[in-house]
């Protein structure tokens, strides 16, 4: 496993997100137990811890203790850039909302205040805050630090966002926790996610190697760029999405691929200060 820590990751993570709810829905249809696969159900979260849990297994495995305690100070610390931080806190909503107004099925202002207030808004953000955000630590934590020692960021960015899209798909079905995402016909509507997830993984990429590997801003990007019940209904609202994300993801090629998205400026690191067993191998 030391030698293959990447392929490991993503056959643990796809293991956990596909194959224990895959058997454990196959025991509910022979009746031997009762499962669900709504929103917030322990499946649900198995399914986005997956990659953070397949991390920790990888970096437990290969690197002890040692390399376990490296990856989770860097994950808490990480790097604070005043820049990013204020681009993703003030920009990814902003793109949220620019969306919302642009769709012409959305939920009036008015109405989506009304529904919303204090403790359930605060019970909502906390969901959001330990569902999809964690998953980055997989992602972002351990895979796309790996992926950019072998290629450069723009074609790590891409690799990962296929997988990511891939990883998705079994809850994008009918009936799934996450059928709305799509919006529309099936198979349109299939392509747009992956190329909305390719280019928000571009995104993303260049954020993290902006931000020096900074898993914190990573959460919270994830945090912003998951608005809640109701913003998450109508086709339209996801179509509109789709291409402001692909929109910027292509801005952001041209403006910045050479500074953040090439050979230069990768953070490729996954401990970082921690002792590898391997010797000529750099954490």
């Amino acid at each position: 496993m030391r030698q293959h820590r990447l392929i490991a990751f993503f056959l643990i993570t796809f293991g956990l997100s596909w194959g224990v709810p895959g058997v454990l829905l196959l025991a509910s249809r022979l009746g031997a137990t009762a499962v669900s696969v709504d929103r917030h159900s322990p499946l649900s979260f198995l399914f986005f811890w997956a990659p953070m849990l397949s991390a920790l297994i990888v970096i437990s495995w290969t690197q002890g203790r040692s390399g376990l305690t490296a990856f989770l100070r860097h994950t808490l610390k990480g790097k604070f850039k005043w820049r990013w931080w204020t681009s993703v806190i003030i920009g990814v909503p902003l793109l949220k909302l620019l969306a919302y107004v642009l769709a012409d099925d959305g939920m009036p202002f008015d109405m989506l205040a009304s529904m919303f207030t204090s403790g359930t808004l605060a019970s909502i953000a906390l969901l959001a805050l330990i569902e999809t955000p964690v998953s980055e630590l997989g992602w972002r934590g351990f895979a796309l630090p790996m992926l950019q020692r072998r290629v450069t960021g723009l074609v790590a960015a891409i690799i990962l966002g296929v997988v990511w899209a891939i990883w998705y798909m079994p809850w994008l079905l009918p009936g799934t926790i996450m059928n709305w995402s799509l919006g529309g016909d099936s198979i349109p509507a299939i392509v747009r996610f992956f190329a909305g997830a390719i280019a928000l993984s571009v995104i993303m990429t260049v954020v993290f190697n902006g931000s020096e590997g900074s898993i914190p801003l990573m959460l919270l990007f994830r945090w912003l760029n998951n608005p809640p019940h109701p913003w998450e209904l109508g086709a339209h609202i996801s179509y509109v999405d789709a291409v402001i994300t692909v929109t910027t993801a292509v801005i952001l090629i041209f403006v910045l691929r050479r500074r953040y998205l090439s050979r230069r400026n990768l953070y490729m690191k996954v401990t970082p200060g921690a002792a590898w067993p391997l010797p000529h191998v750099d954490g």
